[in-house]
């Protein structure tokens, strides 16, 4: 069978948390944030916005690390030649991956994609690969405390420059990047992937290298798993407690309000799921880095979601592990729909688009159930089989033709 993949070589902890930032991204695609008058968090708010895409984010990074040479037996990253190639490989599926995204741009879906800033990501992390697990826990630290500050940083010279509402408003598509976009304004493209979008590349390459530093350590033990899952828990706790002490200080939320333009009664639930606040108005002043708020991109927003993302990643790995693997026969759907995430992640795009208007008078939480049981009922089939995705196969046997022959003795 073409699509067959040798299923032994994957790690089902961290397809089941594939799985979970699949069934994450759908739920905020599907399902409202905030309730309708605007005043409280929806439980899909709070537990899914801003965190299951940063999953996803972070997971790159596992997979990346896992493929040029964290899961052999040396835990050691690849070096040349084998690198080179490994290189090659991520090289041309970033190009494809980016292609995909700029065509799913072009459906009618209403959802931020993030296909196309993905890609960029995996390019952003090139330079990367060769490291190991010490080096990157400095390059992950220090890039997900300092991105914001430079984003910062950037935000208040070119408000300085063009104007603060002239920079907000004209200095993204403010629709997902789409094929036309990259003819008709490719310099505005390039701007918002790297900045001013919803998953700027600039701090969301800090979710990919830690996901490389995550996916050096020994994921198979047990220790390394708890480790995971309480210091994430942790972090994400801790990140959470800060932001919170900070905005008690005297006029730090009137200032959020105020540049913001959210009223009192709302914003609570607009800071805790991201929800119709725009919070790019505030990066240059130094409120911004008392956000813990999803997508705010500021650094308590990156270290709580680096936090639920290990925390996530950790419990999956201890299910998958414990008992000699005895829960990942009932984990099976989960873990198959995390093995073939990009084919369910466009498959849901193609469904929004075609039945969107078929579907509008459902109940939403009827229509999340309805897609979450075709992911599930997907993954088992194909993991069943022991096939890879359609899209998953197609865009490996590309990125390993165009690669070049894989270098002999790696």
């Amino acid at each position: 069978m073409a699509l067959r993949t040798e299923v032994s070589r994957r790690i089902p902890g961290v397809d089941a948390a594939r799985g979970i930032a699949l069934l994450g991204m759908i739920a905020t695609h599907l399902m409202v944030l905030v309730s309708a008058d605007g005043t409280e968090p929806t439980t899909v708010g709070l537990v899914f916005a801003g965190k299951s895409s940063a999953l996803f984010a972070t997971l790159a990074g596992v997979g990346l690390a896992l493929l040029t040479g964290g899961a052999g037996a040396r835990r050691a990253p690849h070096q040349q030649p084998r690198l080179g190639w490994d290189r090659r490989q991520v090289a041309v599926r970033a190009g494809l991956l980016f292609v995909i995204g700029l065509a799913c741009g072009s459906l009618d879906t209403n959802v931020a994609i993030i296909l196309a800033h993905y890609a960029l990501l995996f390019l952003a992390a090139l330079p990367f690969l060769h490291l190991g697990a010490r080096a990157l826990t400095g390059w992950a630290a220090g890039w997900l405390l300092l991105s914001p500050v430079a984003a910062s940083l950037l935000s208040a010279v070119m408000q300085s420059a063009v104007g603060a509402t002239a920079y907000v408003e004209h200095w993204r598509i403010w629709h997902t990047p789409a094929l036309p976009d990259l003819v008709v304004q490719p310099g505005l493209l390039a701007w918002d992937l790297l900045f001013t979008g919803y998953y700027p590349v600039l701090q969301w390459l800090g979710y990919v290298l830690f996901g490389l530093f995550l996916g050096r350590l020994r994921l198979e033990r047990i220790r390394v798993s708890a480790t995971l899952a309480a210091g994430g828990a942790a972090l994400a706790a801790t990140a959470f407690l800060v932001s919170r002490g900070l905005q008690s200080l005297p006029g730090v939320l009137e200032a959020i309000a105020a540049g913001t333009g959210v009223g009192p009664a709302r914003l609570e639930a607009q800071l805790l799921t991201g929800a119709a606040i725009s919070t790019e108005a505030i990066q240059a002043h130094p409120v911004w880095f008392t956000l813990a708020t999803p997508h705010s991109g500021a650094p308590l927003d990156l270290l709580l979601t680096c936090g639920t993302s290990a925390m996530v990643l950790g419990v999956c790995l201890l299910l998958c592990t414990v008992g000699r693997g005895v829960l990942v026969y009932p984990l099976m759907p989960l873990i198959g729909a995390g093995s073939m995430t990009l084919t369910l992640y466009v498959g849901h795009l193609v469904a929004l688009d075609a039945f969107g208007s078929a579907t509008a008078g459902w109940p939403r939480l009827g229509l999340l159930i309805a897609y979450w049981v075709g992911c599930l009922v997907a993954g088992t089939i194909w993991r069943g089989f022991g096939w890879k995705g359609p899209l998953e196969w197609g865009v490996s046997t590309v990125a390993s033709t165009l690669a070049g022959p894989r270098p002999q003795g790696s």
